[in-house]
């Protein structure tokens, strides 16, 4: 029993002492006073805890003695308990701060650098008077393989590529994915045979195929390129120099385009249009014009076209082939189809009062098929002017369909449900399968221009035009033929069964009332067939 005190006591030293280590790893990882104080004071209580000990065992103790020895025990287990529990809890927030900052500078699903690192990285080179060339990628055409495919496949796709540039990338370039199908490459460089080397690399690594769901597919690349110095020591203005180049190069369809101060005045032309398209929308500067369809005896207009027109202070006329895709990009285009749907209708119901009652046909863009709401402003419109449904025709090229099929199929569909027409635009010139013919409620067909155009110089579009023509007839669709400029043309055309003619032979691009005109004098009356 005499020595039962002061083994307590000796108990609680050894816990304190073990105490000390941890409580030193916490003073390393964070360095505020308070921890040393604690470890100061832990150390403080090991000597006082030593010097009671030998108190103990040098002399008599009481009762009241033995009950601190306990205290002192119990004391050493908290000041343990405290110390590792701590440390356990900083070690824990330590991890997650640098998995968080982790992946605060990687792509989740490359596991490449972010735009994050990028601009640290750029800012680095640049005050280390490091050159180097900024590469800006687009991958080309990833979003129908995405569409077709399923997201799921397109990220394993995603992956793939990464993985090959990073594979084929020299070991002093950092490969960086900015988001999506957009990738960056920093390159030191000594001299220009070191950029070429590096667009090589890129070029080499998806000149393979590649297999997404047992389907081989293709990809392929825009790289935009801007070097520092020599372009700019700005971050902002490097990456606004690449990101010109990449734009030309996907513009030109080149595969890589070296940054030129030429592009900059492009840049701006693009942008002072975007903006006097705005003030055009505001202030309805928008005119529409109308091309009549034929029936196949060309005598009698099935439909009218719409299309756009754009007259500038000087009489001169800015071109749809200019501004609409400029529009599509600046997201402008939606404002625009409703100024033409609104406009259009309106006409229509004008004709009406007349006693004309024409088909009328109204270009969709792209992004149009990915508008909800498009559906239900052209039926607030069909009531507004209380036009037959029947009487409208949406064209929608191939190309827009293929954009992004889903929200295409849910979009047709609704227009569909209102009773409207649907017409596949420029057939043949992109790659509409006949299974998506089969799937979307299409009732018109309108062959592309080029197939007539180039008629006498290529005899089988003949041939492909009357194919064309027997396709439409067995989805109960009506076949459009356009671009007949000629006698000749017509001539070879008009036998061509369940076809309907459009060209500038036929009849020019009318005002609305050269159309009230052209409609009385063909004694136009509605075709129903």
């Amino acid at each position: 029993m005499n020595n039962i005190a002061p083994l307590l006591v000796i108990i609680g030293t050894s816990i304190l002492l073990l105490s000390i280590k941890p409580t030193l790893s916490i003073c390393q990882k964070d360095k505020r006073i308070g921890w040393r104080i604690v470890a100061a004071m832990t150390s403080l209580f090991v000597v006082s805890y030593a010097c009671y000990a030998y108190i103990l065992i040098s002399q008599p103790f009481s009762k009241i003695e033995l009950l601190i020895a306990f205290v002192f025990l119990f004391g050493s287990f908290y000041v343990h308990l405290i110390t590792h529990l701590s440390l356990k809890s900083i070690n824990k927030y330590q991890t997650a701060a640098v998995r968080e900052q982790y992946y605060g500078l990687h792509d989740t699903l490359t596991g490449l650098k972010n735009r994050k690192y990028m601009i640290q990285s750029l800012k680095s080179k640049i005050q280390n008077n490091h050159p180097f060339a900024l590469m800006l990628i687009d991958l080309d055409n990833f979003k129908p393989i995405n569409d077709a495919f399923g997201h799921l496949s397109g990220d394993a796709l995603l992956k793939a590529i990464a993985s090959r540039m990073q594979a084929n990338l020299s070991s002093n370039a950092e490969l960086i994915r900015l988001g999506g199908d957009e990738f960056a490459v920093i390159l030191p460089y000594r001299d220009s045979q070191d950029i070429d080397n590096g667009i090589k690399q890129l070029q080499n690594s998806i000149r393979h195929k590649f297999l997404v769901r047992g389907t081989v597919v293709h990809v392929d690349m825009s790289i935009g390129i801007a070097c520092c110095p020599s372009h700019s020591r700005s971050i902002t203005e490097l990456i606004k120099c690449a990101d010109l180049a990449m734009y030309e190069a996907k513009k030109s369809h080149y595969s890589f385009c070296h940054y030129s101060s030429s592009y900059q005045q492009s840049s701006k032309q693009h942008m002072q249009l975007i903006d006097k398209i705005r003030n055009a929308i505001d202030n309805d500067k928008f005119s529409l014009y109308y091309q009549p369809i034929f029936s196949p005896n060309h005598k009698t207009v099935y439909s009218v076209e719409t299309l756009i027109r754009w007259k500038q202070a000087d009489g001169s006329f800015i071109s749809p082939s200019l501004f609409i895709p400029v529009a599509e990009k600046a997201g402008l285009i939606s404002a625009i189809t409703r100024q033409v749907i609104h406009k259009a209708l309106k006409q229509l119901a004008n004709w009406k009062t007349q006693g004309l009652s024409p088909r009328l046909q109204i270009n969709l863009s792209a992004h149009d098929l990915r508008d909800n709401e498009l559906a239900d402003y052209l039926s607030a419109q069909v009531t507004l002017f209380n036009i037959d449904p029947a009487l409208i025709i949406l064209e929608i090229t191939e190309s827009a369909m293929m954009t992004d099929i889903q929200s295409s199929k849910k979009v047709m569909n609704a227009l569909h449900q209102l009773g409207i027409t649907l017409c596949v635009d420029n057939f043949g010139a992109g790659y509409t399968c006949l299974t998506m013919l089969s799937d979307l409620p299409v009732r018109q067909i309108k062959i592309d221009s080029s197939y007539v155009v180039k008629m006498n110089r290529i005899n089988n579009n003949f041939e492909i035009i009357s194919s064309v023509a027997f396709l439409a007839k067995s989805i109960d669709a009506k076949l459009v033929i356009e671009g007949i400029e000629n006698e000749q043309q017509l001539n070879r055309l008009i036998p061509v069964e369940n076809a309907l003619l459009q060209g500038h032979y036929l009849c020019e691009p009318l005002c609305a009332e050269g159309i009230r005109v052209q409609l009385k004098q063909k004694q136009a009356q509605l075709i129903h067939c």
